[in-house]
C-alpha cells in the first residue's frame, strides 16, 4: 500500500547566436594603390538548456500548506 507520486520534469533550450563584426584591415601599398581587407566576424551559437526535475508531491504539499509562501520548497 505505498503510495508514490508521479515524476515531474520541465525542460526547455533555446537557439542563442551571436555575430561578432566583421574585422577591416587597410593595406598601404608604395608600389600600389590602398586597398582593404575584410575578414568575417565569427558566429557563435549556444544551447542553454534549464531543467527542472521533482515530483508531483511538492505541488500536493504546497497545496496543503497554502499560497502564503514558498515554505522552504
Amino acid at each position: 500500500g505505498v503510495i508514490c507520486p508521479e515524476p515531474f520534469a520541465l525542460t526547455s533550450s533555446e537557439t542563442c547566436v551571436i555575430k561578432y563584426p566583421d574585422t577591416i584591415v587597410d593595406i598601404a601599398d608604395p608600389d600600389s594603390p590602398p586597398y582593404s581587407l575584410i575578414y568575417p566576424g565569427p558566429t557563435l551559437t549556444t544551447f542553454p538548456q534549464q531543467t527542472i526535475v521533482g515530483s508531483t508531491a511538492l505541488f500536493d504539499i504546497r497545496n496543503l500548506v497554502g499560497s502564503g509562501g514558498s515554505h522552504g520548497f
